[in-house]
């Protein structure tokens, strides 16, 4: 992974990450692969993938700026 990027810890027994941009745009990547996700901002959340296409969430949610995390995401203040 490359050193110029800052992401937060993943919850123990995470997988995957899911980036969503937007309403309807969204990338799920593997843990180790994460750093294909330079240069695009959006909303960062870790997770598991079940029966290779499901994911389900786990841990915070974060803001991600396309190479560091600006803190947690809550979507009831930050509309």
């Amino acid at each position: 992974m490359s050193e110029d990027l800052e992401f937060p810890k993943a919850p123990r027994g995470a997988t995957s990450v899911k980036l969503s941009v937007g309403k309807y745009k969204k990338a799920i990547v593997s843990v180790k692969d994460r750093d294909t996700l330079r240069g695009v901002e959006g909303v960062l959340q870790y997770g598991k993938l079940k029966f290779g296409r499901l994911f389900h969430p786990m841990g915070d949610t974060y803001k991600w700026d396309g190479t560091k995390t600006t803190g947690i995401y809550n979507p009831m203040v930050n509309k």
